[in-house]
């Protein structure tokens, strides 16, 4: 009989040749890219400089924002002595260089809360869990009588009506649908949401009250911009609804009409609650803006709304005016 190490097949020489040979092919490959890529960037005319420099030219590497920044917390105190309280927000992203007034004041965030709910409702779907052409059924705890038809255009809806994920997601971002906005709420589980804000580092986004800052919400905003929550194919659709909202008032107003501006605004007349917050593309020169103002009930909800209105124009007409006069 023989014995085990007798009786046991042992592997060819070439199979064991083959597979050296390949490893250190790719290893070789690997160490070749990796000089090559050392080469190019000791051969850049800057090595050391962020490589992204290569494709901003200096003339919109817009670092000294004071001039705007004075001109903003002017608007603002004005409106401030008014009882209104303000909470601003805007960012070069070439750059980075930001104004922040009032980054400590949180206010009620009214629709603007809908974009995170659209962000969890898709990374549902990067996880396939859901599919863009699955569909949700319209049920009686998501119509609200009092929003009206201008805030619900899914409201006339009969019950029983079902709606893709995809539907639903570009009337809650392009219209800021109220059903639309239960329907998928009514669906997810508050993990998923959380998940949105944990990941991003929005421990602070919300106060218990559900509050939120014009600074703490822009990130929502970057995240999307970056694509550092959702793959680009998701963050870009999402962006894309966005830019389509047929809502022209707020920061929108002195926005040209050619210049995308993905936005989302929010409107409490209730609770005297009025915002908005984008993304200007102005080429080469894109920025975000967020502003959010509160009245006190003292002020009549007509009143309040036309003093918002006009803080959130004026606003949005300095800072475009600024970037792109540079």
């Amino acid at each position: 009989m023989k014995n085990k190490a007798e009786s046991t097949q042992t592997t060819p020489y070439w199979k064991i040749a083959t597979v050296v040979l390949l490893a250190t092919n790719l290893i070789t490959g690997a160490y070749a890219v990796m000089r090559q890529e050392v080469n190019l960037m000791r051969d850049a005319p800057y090595p050391l400089i962020d490589p992204t420099r290569n494709f901003i030219p200096q003339d919109d590497f817009i670092v000294n924002l004071q001039p705007l920044r004075e001109e903003l917390r002017a608007k603002a105190r004005e409106i401030e002595e008014e009882g209104a309280r303000v909470s601003l927000y805007l960012e070069f992203l070439n750059t980075g260089a930001n104004i922040s007034i009032n980054p400590d004041v949180y206010i009620w965030p009214a629709s603007l809360a809908k974009v995170p709910l659209a962000m969890a409702v898709m990374k549902k779907v990067e996880r396939g869990e859901w599919e863009l052409t699955d569909k949700l059924v319209l049920m009686e705890v998501d119509r609200d009588i009092h929003s009206g038809d201008a805030n619900d255009p899914l409201l006339e809806h009969p019950l029983g009506t079902r709606f893709t994920i995809d539907e639903l997601l570009k009337e809650l971002l392009a219209n800021s649908d109220n059903t639309a906005y239960r329907i998928l709420l009514r669906n997810v589980h508050n993990d998923d949401v959380d998940e949105v804000i944990q990941e991003l580092g929005l421990g602070a986004l919300f106060t218990p009250e559900g509050r939120m800052s014009a600074k703490e919400y822009s990130r929502i905003l970057r995240a999307l911009y970056t694509s550092s929550f959702l793959s680009r194919e998701h963050s870009q659709m999402l962006l894309s609804y966005l830019d389509e909202s047929s809502f022209n008032d707020f920061l929108a107003r002195e926005i040209p009409p050619d210049v995308p501006f993905p936005h989302k605004y929010g409107e409490n007349l209730s609770l005297r609650v009025f915002a908005d917050s984008g993304i200007v593309y102005i080429p080469k020169r894109p920025y975000l803006v967020s502003v959010m103002v509160e009245y006190p009930p003292s002020r009549s909800q007509e009143e309040s709304a036309a003093k918002a209105r006009v803080f959130m124009g004026a606003v949005s007409k300095s800072a475009y005016e600024y970037f792109s006069a540079q």
